[in-house]
């Protein structure tokens, strides 16, 4: 009987050379046995398996199958290195076997390997540094330390988050498994520590609270949500787990109190989606009194309880620069670095758009510029706000604010920069490449140029290909001044 031993928990590379060889050998996965060397070792086991250095050529796996070992390989459970040994030796009989989702070793591989990125998201969004200060040859120096109760086998894992998000800091992660240490230079790990270890806590401790404290929602407590997203085992070790009892205790008082609480109306309706066409007729505003018009409009939308994003945004991120204006640049939403900001294109995406601006002969404060959203759409990984495509209905309720600004800043052409605004302008689905540098009239005296927007240059990785994009970007800006130069001499 064949006596695997694997270097450690995470040993999948040892893991894969053996299943190979054990397949090449036709060595059928029930007289195989696993284990992890320096643990639990049999009365009987026999001398470890050495694997074959020739491997059968033919054999071949899916990249899903590869990717589900690698993940369910970090189960806690004894059981599933023979698990997906057992499945390899059935996907070599039986090649489809992976796509038959009812299958019962299939179904437990992939609940062991979601369970184990349920954990690793656990484990990036719940670990809670304390500053610490260690003397160390001869020297104090300042770091932090946190304790994790990891159900998985996971901190190697985590190890590029932490290390990617926390580089300017000395760290250490406890845990009961193996520790992980950064210096702000190396990683490393060393033996398991006690919870006995964990730091004493810290100042930033009552701050944490006091921040929970004013943003929990306790008449919206769902206790299933909370227990799904950070299990039971990890309260204990989260600064603000006292008040969850008190959570508990006050859930059906709130409900009660918010219930009877009088409804608040919202202060107007927002008007149906309709496609921006006419602007004629309306008397051009001066400067002065377009500054007036435009900053009713906007506290007007700031006082609006319709607009959901604005729940989780930072602040609105509102329309800047002249008005009236000959030229409108419509953007699609803030990005994060907007949102933090209250400022529309800061950052890369700003230097870009200034440098087309000014290689165009375009003063950035002689135009008006805003966005299709007022507000930041995202969606957190981990403690990073992602931020996520708007949808129509998004952009139907930003749509008569949008409308108000050009009814008020009254532009001969509107740059509609990427798809979410050229959707937003003109009502339809527009493939930027098909469609940008062409016009699309709206009225008689306003037009839609359709172009790149800034971001799309700056995801370009070929030096060569954002090159060519830029000089698209550049050319579509230098027709949209011609057309408007056009108008006004006529």
């Amino acid at each position: 009987m064949p006596l695997i031993r694997l270097a450690n928990e995470t040993d999948f590379e040892g893991w894969r050379t053996a299943a190979r060889s054990l397949l090449t050998q036709g060595i059928a996965p029930e007289v195989v046995k696993w284990r992890v060397s320096g643990k639990n070792p049999g009365l009987f086991d026999v001398p470890a398996f050495m694997p074959t250095q020739k491997l059968d050529p033919k054999l071949s796996v899916s990249r899903d199958f590869f990717l589900l070992c690698k993940t369910a390989i970090l189960y806690r459970d004894p059981a599933r290195f023979d698990l997906l040994y057992r499945i390899l030796w059935r996907i070599s009989k039986e090649p489809h076997l992976f796509k038959i989702t009812l299958d019962p070793d299939v179904v437990k591989a992939k609940s062991m390997a979601e369970a184990v990125r349920s954990d690793l998201h656990n484990m990036k969004t719940s670990v809670r540094f304390k500053s610490v200060h260690i003397q160390e040859n001869d020297k104090l120096w300042s770091g932090f330390v946190a304790w994790f109760e990891p159900s998985h086998f996971i901190v190697q894992a985590s190890a590029s988050f932490f290390t990617e998000r926390f580089t300017n800091m000395r760290w250490s992660i406890l845990t009961p498994d193996i520790s992980m240490h950064w210096n702000g230079k190396m990683l490393s790990y060393s033996p398991y520590e006690r919870k006995e270890e964990e730091p004493k806590p810290d100042a930033e401790d009552k701050i944490w609270r006091a921040y929970q404290r004013s943003i929990s929602n306790q008449g919206g407590l769902n206790v299933s949500a909370m227990k799904s997203q950070i299990p039971k085992n990890q309260w204990r070790n989260l600064p603000e787990a006292e008040r969850i009892p008190e959570g508990f205790d006050n859930v059906d008082k709130r409900k009660s109190t918010m219930s009877a609480a009088q409804s608040i109306k919202p202060q107007r309706k927002i008007a149906k989606y309709t496609v921006i066409k006419e602007v004629d007729g309306i008397a051009k505003l001066d400067a002065i009194g377009a500054k007036a018009a435009l900053h009713r409009l906007n506290i007007e939308m700031l006082t609006n309880t319709e607009f959901k994003l604005a729940e989780y945004s930072t602040q609105a991120v509102l329309g800047a620069g002249a008005a009236p204006s000959d030229i409108m640049l419509l953007g699609e939403q803030p990005g994060e670095q907007e949102d933090v900001a209250g400022q529309l294109f800061i950052g890369p995406i700003g230097k870009v758009l200034d440098q087309a601006l000014q290689d165009a002969g375009i003063e950035r404060s002689h135009v008006y510029t805003t966005n299709s959203l007022k507000h930041f759409k995202f969606k957190l990984q981990g403690m990073r706000r992602m931020q996520i495509m708007p949808s129509v209905d998004d952009i139907k309720i930003y749509l008569p604010w949008l409308q108000g600004e050009i009814n008020i800043v009254q532009p001969r052409i509107i740059v509609a920069l990427g798809p979410i605004a050229a959707h937003a302008i003109t009502g339809k689905t527009l493939d930027i490449e098909v469609s940008r540098g062409k016009l699309y009239p709206m009225s008689d005296s306003l037009q839609v140029l359709v172009t790149y927007h800034p971001m799309y240059i700056l995801r370009t990785t070929a030096n060569a290909t954002k090159l060519l994009k830029y000089e698209r970007f550049l050319a579509d800006l230098n027709w949209g001044v011609k057309v408007v130069t056009s108008t006004t001499n006529k």
